[in-house]
C-alpha cells in the first residue's frame, strides 16, 4: 500500500453565490496555480489478486481509497480496450481524495495481462492497432473495428463487474477487507474510458440490436462515460439510449476521434438521445482520445483539465453524495457555458 501525504493550506473559492470546495489553492504554489486534490490523504492498494468464483478467471484490480477510516461511495472504473488496472491512476487518486473508493479492474482484453482464453488472432489485431495509434492502413483499422463489434469482450467485462459487486457484498475472492469495509454499496457510480465507456453505457441500460441477453450489473446510481460511443456500430442504434434514465455525464474532446474515424459529436449521442433529466455533456478543447487522465500537479495542469476535474467531482458529489452545492455548480456551469469556451458544458 502507498499513502499520499499532503498538508494543503486550503481555502474555498466563492462562485455563483455559494462556496465551491471543488478547486482549492495550496500554500507555496506559483501564483495562479490551482490544486484540485480533495481533503483526504489517499491509500493506493496497487494490486488485489481477485478471482471470479464463477468463471475462475483472475481479475487483477487496483484500489484507491481515503486513508481516514469511514464509509465512502464507490466508483468502478473500466479501462479502454487492451488496457489494465494501471490506466487512469491520476483519476483514481483524485476521486479518492474527494472521498470515494475507486476500483480499477483488469478485463480479459488486457494486453499487459494477457488472458489465455483470448483468440491469439484477436490479440494480434489489438496490438497492431494500439501500437499504431491511428496511423493504420484501412484494412487493419477495419479488422480492429470488427474485434470491437464482437460481444465476447463486452460480456466478459460484465462478468468482471458483476464479480466485483458480489464480492463487495459477500467478501472473499481476494478482495481486500479494508476496501470492502470502506465502500458504501448503497451509493455506487460506474465510469470508463473508450471501450470502458461502452461498458458504462451498457451498465446504464443502453440497449443493443440485436438485444443483449446477458445479466447486467445492478446497483449503480450514476454513470460517467469518457470517450464513449454513439450509434452505428457495436450494436448501438439511435434508439439505444432511450432507457438511459439515471444521472449521466458524457465527455469528449474536440480532437477525440473514433476507431473508425467517427467525430467527437458522435461520442455525445448518448447525451443527445437519452431522456432529459440529470444528463450532462462536457467537451474539452484540444483533448485527444488519450488525454482524459491528466496529471493533478497544479504546476502542469492545463486550464481545460482543471475545469474537467472540477466538473467530474461535482457530478459525483451531486449524484452519489446528494450534495446540493455540487448540483448547483453543475447546473450554473451548464447555463453559463458556450461552445467557444475551452470546456463546453451542457445539461438536459
Amino acid at each position: 500500500m502507498a499513502s499520499r501525504n499532503s498538508s494543503l493550506d486550503r481555502r474555498r473559492i466563492l462562485g455563483a453565490g455559494f462556496a465551491l470546495p471543488l478547486v482549492a489553492v495550496g500554500s507555496g504554489q506559483a501564483q495562479g496555480a490551482r490544486n484540485i486534490a480533495g481533503p483526504h490523504d489517499v491509500v493506493t492498494l496497487d494490486r488485489m489478486e481477485i478471482v471470479d468464483e464463477v468463471s475462475g478467471r483472475a481479475l487483477p484490480t487496483r484500489a484507491f481509497f481515503p486513508k481516514k477510516p469511514g464509509r465512502y461511495p464507490g466508483i468502478v472504473f473500466s479501462h479502454g480496450f487492451g488496457g489494465s488496472f494501471k490506466t487512469f491512476p491520476n483519476t483514481g487518486e483524485l476521486w479518492a481524495s474527494h472521498g470515494y473508493v475507486v476500483l480499477h479492474p483488469t478485463h480479459m482484453d488486457s494486453l499487459q495481462f494477457p488472458d489465455p482464453r483470448v483468440d491469439p488472432a484477436d490479440a494480434a489485431v489489438m496490438r497492431k492497432f494500439l501500437a499504431a495509434r491511428g496511423s493504420l492502413d484501412p484494412a487493419s483499422r477495419q479488422a480492429f473495428v470488427e474485434v470491437l463489434n464482437r460481444r465476447y469482450f463486452l460480456t466478459r467485462r460484465l462478468d468482471d463487474i458483476n464479480c466485483l459487486l458480489r464480492l463487495l457484498t459477500s467478501g472473499g475472492g481476494g478482495l481486500s477487507d479494508t476496501v470492502r469495509d470502506q465502500i458504501d454499496t448503497r451509493h455506487m457510480g460506474m465510469s470508463g474510458h473508450s471501450f470502458g465507456g461502452y461498458t458504462t453505457l451498457i451498465c446504464a441500460e443502453a440497449t443493443l440490436t440485436p438485444p443483449l441477453d446477458y445479466p447486467l450489473p445492478s446497483g449503480f446510481s450514476s454513470f460517467m462515460m469518457m470517450s464513449g460511443q454513439g450509434p452505428g456500430r457495436m450494436g448501438l442504434t439511435e434508439a439505444s439510449f432511450k432507457e438511459l434514465r439515471s444521472p449521466f455525464m458524457a465527455t469528449t474532446g474536440t480532437l477525440d476521434f473514433g476507431a473508425d474515424g467517427e467525430t467527437p459529436p458522435w461520442r455525445l449521442k448518448p447525451y443527445d438521445l437519452s431522456p432529459p433529466g440529470s444528463k450532462y455533456s462536457v467537451v474539452v478543447d484540444g483533448f485527444r482520445h488519450m488525454d482524459f487522465d491528466p496529471a493533478v500537479d497544479p504546476l502542469v495542469l492545463s486550464p481545460g483539465a482543471d475545469r474537467l476535474r472540477s466538473l467530474q467531482i461535482a457530478f459525483w458529489n451531486a449524484t452519489l453524495k446528494s450534495d446540493p452545492k455540487a448540483l448547483a455548480f453543475l447546473n450554473i456551469a451548464a447555463k453559463a457555458s458556450s461552445p467557444s469556451e475551452g470546456v463546453h458544458v451542457m445539461r438536459r
